[in-house]
């Protein structure tokens, strides 16, 4: 028990680190609080046009929402997703209601990329004038930061908080305020929370709403289901192993449904976006085909779909490696925690890692996914605090510091330094996992078979940081 002098003493170190980390992470995104082009000009866009209709795009600076009024990206429309209706001969009441919907209106224009809850913390930032948008926005990440070291602390450790604090300020110190991952992040450790604590209903509930927010989440389903259905003694046909699924897909469901009702275009175009998605420049598989550009083969970047982008003759099986490798990896990952070599904890944190490493996608912003789990896991370890710490650095040079000396996102590949910086850092990321995968694969279960006890194994000694 905490003395009184003791528990104040803490209290202040707590409001120092939070109101420091604050200030770092607003630094870091300052400058880009006064571009039209940048992320959060794009969510106001998604927000005005939300709630007052495409028309209302015209009171924002000149260009700013162009991404939305003159789209460069082809996505699934309400016009050829009613002919494929009506070609598949399903019920005209239906085909007639996704014909009909008027999707350039007031409460029927969604993001082409996001989920409908992501509309959210887009909306609410339009309580403030027009011209503090961006600023209230950085203020309203901030906040989330400030939660999610409160709950680390609480729930985890104060050195796990204090890790957090670190990957974030060092990985996302030019993004994390700067767009909206830390609310289905924070979500995600909630949801690991109330797991740790075999709270399933809520665990499952937290899951679905950082899915809900950014699709992600969804991957750790399998991880949950299986801990969950580890915890519980008897038989297989009982409500108490559905039950919690059942929450995960009616809270899912429920918020589809709504987000059908207001536009099946918005709803159904995030999945062709991602599904047609070349390979994202900073990503592992772009490394290596930059490896092969050094042998002759041509590499071409694109600017796409928000981001800057890579064509090679080799996409393509390089896709299917990286595709391949990803069914593997989780597979394996999922056979560990079957054997109780993993808590749910680690598993968690495994299954994200694989599929940044594996996806054609890394930006910049997917270390705020991860970051309060390494710091749940990892704690204050110091082999995990100066590996992962390298990534984040290396991450935090390419972006802001290298987009901004390459004085344009199309110049970028041009920079000396670019590509072997971004191969460094997958290289340092790739070899991160697979001495976590290695020594799990060497850990001695601390329990019984699952079929004889049926508990989760408890973090070890190193993974905890002692």
């Amino acid at each position: 028990m905490l003395s009184l002098k003791t528990a104040i003493r803490w209290r202040i170190i707590d409001i120092v680190v939070m109101a420091v980390m604050g200030a770092l992470l607003y630094y870091g995104v300052a400058a880009q609080l006064v571009r039209i082009y940048s992320d959060v000009a794009k969510y106001e866009c998604y927000a005005v046009a939300f709630w007052h209709g495409m028309p209302a795009l015209q009171t924002l600076p000149a260009t700013q929402c162009d991404f939305i009024t003159h789209p460069t990206v082809a996505f699934l429309s309400n016009h050829a997703l009613a002919i494929w209706m009506q070609q598949h001969h399903l019920p005209t009441l239906l085909v007639q209601f996704v014909a009909n919907q008027h999707v350039t209106q007031a409460f029927h224009v969604l993001p082409h990329e996001y989920p409908f809850l992501a509309l959210a913390p887009f909306s609410l930032v339009l309580l403030v004038p027009s011209i503090g948008y961006q600023t209230a926005f950085a203020l309203l990440m901030i906040a989330v930061a400030i939660l999610m070291y409160a709950a680390l602390a609480h729930f985890r450790s104060r050195t796990a908080a204090l890790a957090c604090v670190f990957y974030l300020v060092v990985g996302g110190w030019g993004t994390a305020a700067a767009r909206f991952d830390l609310i289905p992040s924070f979500l995600t450790l909630l949801a690991l929370v109330y797991a740790v604590r075999k709270n399933w209903h809520w665990a499952f509930a937290y899951l679905a709403l950082g899915t809900l927010f950014k699709f992600y989440p969804v991957i750790l389903l399998p991880t949950f289901l299986l801990a969950q259905q580890l915890t519980i003694r008897g038989r297989w046909l009982t409500w108490r192993r559905v039950a919690p699924l059942v929450t995960f897909i009616l809270i899912c469901a429920g918020v589809t449904l709504v987000s059908l009702r207001l536009s099946v275009e918005g709803t159904l175009g995030a999945f062709s976006y991602f599904q047609n998605r070349p390979f994202q420049i900073e990503s592992l598989s772009a490394s290596f085909l930059w490896l092969l550009s050094l042998r002759g083969f041509a590499l071409h970047p694109v600017f796409s779909y928000g981001s800057l982008n890579v064509l090679s003759v080799f996409s393509a099986p390089v896709a299917l490696l990286g595709t391949a490798s990803l069914v593997v990896c989780l597979a394996y990952v999922y056979w560990l925690q079957w054997r109780g070599k993993i808590d749910i904890a680690a598993a968690s944190l495994l299954i994200l890692l694989v599929v940044m490493v594996t996806g054609k996608v890394f930006s910049p912003q997917y270390l705020i996914w991860v970051a309060p789990l390494v710091a749940y896991v990892g704690q204050a370890n110091i082999k995990w605090l100066c590996s992962w710490g390298a990534v984040s650095a290396l991450t935090t040079w390419i972006y802001p510091y290298l987009y901004f000396v390459a004085g344009g996102i199309t110049r970028v590949p041009y920079v000396p330094l670019f590509y072997p910086v971004v191969a460094v850092r997958n290289v340092l990321f790739l070899f991160f996992v697979v001495v976590l995968l290695v020594y799990f694969a060497r850990h001695r279960p601390n329990i019984q078979a699952p079929s004889v006890r049926g508990e989760i194994t408890p973090l070890s000694p190193v993974l905890a940081g002692k």
